[in-house]
Parts: structure tokens; C-alpha cells; sequence
């Protein structure tokens, strides 16, 4: 029977998991036509189950936890059918995925589950439930598109996963060294930030030991340090948007350092950049406080959008000279805002809701394998912005803020420590961090042609990766086939109706639209109040706001007055 240690980050998710926020990542794909039970269970057998994780079971015994082959494996306790009550359509299954991610996977069985929805709107439907210590979602879709085929007649052929080279053990052993310097520099370091960076130093000190071992910092950097064709930020861009390279940077110091160690001046500039962030993270302040931050129950509510078009979001982007990424998540942001407002909530004009991103940290020749290899930074989203151009210029100065950073290697690198300490202390630890903020967020281009499982086109697609703590909000936009969506899942104290911000992102989105073809127009200055007079008056006269034309020759005369209002709204 086989049995493996589990990796110290994959054992900070699994005991992560919590009462009122369980750490499984949850799927939901909609299918045109109903889906062929046997067929869909060949095709788990011959791409899913043979990555050994979806047949092992976990064993954690309180010092480490192992994965071990389950020697009863039954494909039909991980594969269940269902009928919803009633009319059995979207909001039924909404709130079916929101019971779901509220009820914990069997214990001693292989940590993955697959609903299949039976007579789901003419077809079927299938929600999938995955356990973050198996892999992170970057990975799991992976694993999902695995199952896909993107002709409807291809054959069920079995794919066997290709192998990775190992990392080389004369470079761990010099980052493993490089580490342990580097984590007894921010020990020192932590002792000026007060009680609170006491406390932290406290911590980390319990678990130096474990790093001296073997670093969780010296093993992402390994993985970072393998030999690639190309640029390294291509494995970090597939995190998020193909425009985003949050911790290329990072990565390149990494590379460089290894390959040739007399660069020491780079080495030491990112052991400083490393305490840094991790002095930030400690003592970083809380986001602005709303009725979507507190305590959180054991009930979540689910909702999701219908897909708007990439091209149309591409093109806004395009005009202001900004990413699809900046584009969509200002959307977010106002939708956020426009919710709270109408509840009669004060919005001030610097209110930040801070969001936790993932951001990819996988090489590119080990995409197959599974396990946790990200990190997050905290992106703060400007609701208190009320003129959307202006709100997608802080959002992308913010975003650019993040690039460079060493954010997301650190967190990682925390999460593995805090896989060696006992239970309590991790929890302290986590509690920190989460309460200083409000949601986490994913941002992920999905396949651009539709796909095709068992035969049937998967007509819609979506994802939620778990909350920790008290964070009871999680965002999810995943592109498609040439759309985009926008999907939620809240607790039920904090937001009962995630519908209500649902249906927000697509007109937030129309006002950036309408807004820029006024502005080519040069009716809008930096003034948020004659904006939203014009754009009120505008809908309640016409019913809808506007569409400009989406073509390049207005596009390029959008950003040219874009950027001649630049400075009177950024």
C-alpha cells in the first residue's frame, strides 16, 4: 500500500478546513444536452483517476499527514446523480452548490466528489467538489480540461500524464541555505513592529527548525529555477490575465541567483524585498469595514452571471490602454459599491475592499503536477471610487503596484511553515492575515473554443476556490468560448442575496462603456456626480445605457480622449 508524506503547504489547506469555511474547491459546468452516465464514468477512470491523489485517501496523525492508496476505492461513492426539487432550473441549482460547499467530503475516502444533475434545463449539469490539499485551482483545471475533448466525436482515449524532471539538489541545497539566512533576518527584523510583530516572530520561530530542514521558500524557489524555454513569466500570466506578471520579477532574481551565485547583490537586495513583505503582511491594516466583513456561518449562498462578451471587454481595455484584467475587476468593484449603496450603507471615497488573489507560481514543465504551488497578495479594490473610468485607472495602478512585489512568495512560503506547527498556532497565524480582509478573488482565461465532455458541449463553466477565517466572500471570473463571467459565493450572514451583486457587474460594465463614449464626446470631466446624473438621466430615458460601436478607428479616438481626461480622473 503506498504511502507519501504530504507537502507542508498541502497540509496547511488540509487542516485549514474549519466549520463555518471548508477548503474545497468547488465547479460547476452546464452541459446542452444530457450527459451519458457510463461513458463519463470511462472517461474518470482513464484521465482523472490516473492521477493517483483522486485514489488515496489522507492520514494526518498529527505531526505529518500521508497519502495512502485506499485499497476500497469505489467510483460510485465519488460519483453520485441528482434531481432537483421543483422547477429543478438555475436558482435550484444555485442553491444546491451553495448546501454543497457547506458539507465536508467524506473522511477515509479519496478528498473529490462529482454531482451529476439529471434533466438540468434540457441537458445536465455537473458540480464538482475537489479538496484544496490535493491541488490549487490552477491545477485542478487542469484536471478537469483533461476530462475534455474539443471535437464532440473524438474518442474516449485514456492520456497518460507526462513526466517532470526533478529539481536539481545542488540548487536546493543553496536556497535551502539562502533561506534559513534569510528567515532568521526577518526574525530579527520583526521585533520593531511591536506587539504584533512579536507575536508573528514568536511563530516563526517555533518553526525554524522546519525550515532549516527544508525550506518552503528554497523548494518554490527550486521549482521556479528549473531550466525553461523562454521567459518564466508565462507560468505566472496563466494565473490571471495573459497582461498580468505579478512576481516576474521575483522569479527572474530566483533563476539568476542560482545559476550564477556571485550575483550577491541581487540576493541580498531580495532577502530585504523578502523581510519586506513579510513585515507588511504582519503588520498590514485592515480594509474598510462593510456589511460584507465579519463573522461568518455555516450556510453559503451561491450566484453566478450570464457571459458578456471578451471582444467587447478586450476592446475597453484597448481604449483606456489598460488590461482586460483591470477592466473586469473595476467592474467588481462597482458592483460592490452600487450593492452597499442601495442598502443605504456610506461608501467614503478612499474605501478599499481588499481581495485575496492567487497567483501562479508553478513552472511551466510541472503545469501536470498537482499539489499547491501559489501565493497570494492582497489587491484592494477602490469601491469608494465612483466615476468608473477613475476606478479603472486606481485598479490598474494598484494591480502595477503588485507586479514587482515579492508578495506572493512569501505568503506561499508562510503557508509551508505553518504546515510544520500544530493545529492552534496556524489558526492564529491564518486569522491574522484573513481578517485583514473581506473576499478572495480568481481571475482566470479559460479555454477560447468550446469544449466538449463525454461527448456534450459544456455551454457554461465555473469555479469558487474556498474562503479561510472569517473572509466570507469569494469572487470568481473565468473567460470561455469567448465569454466572460461573473460568479459569487457568499455566507449567508454577511450577504444572504449574492444575486443582488450579480446582477450589477454587467451594468457597472455598460457605464464604463457609456461613460467612454461620452467622453469622446467631452462630456465628462473628473466630476463623479455630473457622471452619474448624466448616466442616470440617460438610462431612465432610454431604458438601457448605450453601446458605442466597437470599432478600432472609434477605439483609437476613445483613447486619445481618454488619455487627454487622464489627468483630471486619474
Amino acid at each position: 500500500m503506498a504511502r507519501h508524506k504530504m507537502s507542508s503547504v498541502d497540509t496547511a489547506w488540509l487542516r485549514m478546513d474549519s466549520p463555518t469555511n471548508l477548503m474545497m474547491i468547488v465547479g460547476v459546468m452546464v452541459f446542452e444536452r444530457p450527459i451519458d452516465l457510463e461513458r463519463l464514468a470511462s472517461l474518470i477512470e482513464g484521465r482523472l483517476l490516473v492521477y493517483p491523489r483522486f485514489r488515496q485517501h489522507v492520514v494526518d496523525d498529527g505531526v505529518a499527514a500521508w497519502w495512502v492508496d485506499d485499497e476500497h476505492f469505489d467510483l460510485e461513492s465519488h460519483l453520485l446523480t441528482v434531481r432537483l426539487p421543483g422547477a429543478g432550473g438555475e436558482r435550484e441549482l444555485q442553491d444546491f452548490v451553495g448546501r454543497l460547499a457547506a458539507e465536508p467530503l467524506a473522511p477515509g475516502k479519496p478528498l473529490w466528489q462529482f454531482h451529476v444533475i439529471e434533466d438540468y434545463e434540457g441537458g445536465s449539469a455537473l458540480v464538482a467538489r475537489i479538496h484544496h490539499c490535493i491541488a490549487d485551482g490552477i491545477a485542478l483545471i487542469g484536471v478537469l480540461l483533461n476530462l475534455t475533448d474539443t471535437d464532440p466525436d473524438a474518442p474516449d482515449t485514456p492520456r497518460v500524464l507526462p513526466r517532470t524532471a526533478r529539481p536539481k539538489t545542488r540548487r536546493l541545497a543553496a536556497l535551502a541555505h539562502m533561506a534559513e539566512e534569510g528567515v532568521e533576518r526577518v526574525l530579527r527584523d520583526l521585533g520593531q513592529f511591536g506587539p504584533l510583530g512579536a507575536q508573528v516572530q514568536t511563530l516563526l520561530s517555533r518553526a525554524v527548525p522546519a525550515i532549516t530542514a527544508l525550506s518552503p521558500l528554497a523548494d518554490t524557489a527550486a521549482r521556479m529555477a528549473s531550466p525553461l524555454t523562454g521567459p518564466l513569466t508565462s507560468t505566472v500570466e496563466s494565473a490571471l490575465d495573459q497582461g498580468l506578471r505579478m512576481g516576474s520579477a521575483m522569479v527572474a532574481k530566483y533563476s539568476r541567483w542560482v545559476d550564477d551565485p556571485t550575483e550577491a547583490a541581487d540576493a541580498a537586495r531580495m532577502a530585504v524585498g523578502v523581510a519586506q513583505e513579510l513585515a507588511y503582511l504582519a503588520t498590514m491594516p485592515t480594509d474598510t469595514p462593510t456589511r460584507l466583513k465579519g463573522r461568518v456561518g455555516k450556510v453559503k449562498r451561491v450566484a453566478w452571471s450570464a457571459p458578456i462578451s471578451l471582444t467587447r471587454v478586450k476592446d475597453v481595455g484597448y481604449v483606456l490602454g489598460c488590461s482586460v484584467n483591470d477592466v473586469l475587476l473595476a467592474s467588481v468593484a462597482g458592483a460592490i459599491r452600487s450593492y452597499l449603496t442601495d442598502r443605504g450603507d456610506r461608501v467614503p471615497p478612499d474605501a478599499l475592499l481588499r481581495a485575496f488573489v492567487p497567483v501562479n507560481l508553478r513552472a511551466r514543465d510541472k503545469i501536470h503536477q498537482l499539489g499547491n504551488h501559489f501565493g497570494l497578495v492582497g489587491l484592494e479594490l477602490p469601491i469608494g471610487v465612483a466615476n468608473p473610468i477613475e476606478r479603472v485607472f486606481e485598479v490598474r495602478r494598484r494591480m502595477n503596484g503588485l507586479k514587482n512585489g515579492y508578495q506572493a512568495v512569501v505568503s506561499m512560503a508562510l503557508l509551508g511553515v505553518l504546515g510544520y506547527v500544530p493545529r492552534a498556532i496556524q489558526r492564529q497565524a491564518l486569522a491574522l492575515l484573513s481578517d485583514k480582509g473581506t473576499a478572495v478573488m480568481t481571475n482566470v482565461p479559460g479555454p477560447t473554443e468550446p469544449l466538449y465532455l463525454a461527448g456534450c458541449r459544456i455551454a457554461q463553466t465555473m469555479f469558487w476556490v474556498p474562503q479561510s477565517g472569517n473572509v466570507g466572500v469569494g469572487v470568481s471570473i473565468l473567460s470561455y468560448a469567448g465569454g466572460v463571467q461573473f460568479g459569487l459565493m457568499t455566507d449567508r450572514r454577511l450577504c444572504p442575496d449574492p444575486d443582488a451583486i450579480i446582477r450589477r457587474f454587467e451594468p457597472e460594465f455598460e457605464k464604463l462603456v457609456t461613460s467612454l463614449m461620452w467622453l469622446e464626446h467631452g462630456q465628462v470631466g473628473a466630476d463623479a456626480a455630473a457622471f452619474d446624473a448624466l448616466f442616470t438621466a440617460s438610462t431612465d430615458h432610454a431604458g438601457s445605457a448605450p453601446r458605442p460601436c466597437s470599432t478600432k478607428p472609434r477605439a483609437r479616438r476613445g483613447r486619445q480622449a481618454a488619455r487627454t481626461n487622464a489627468g483630471a480622473i486619474a
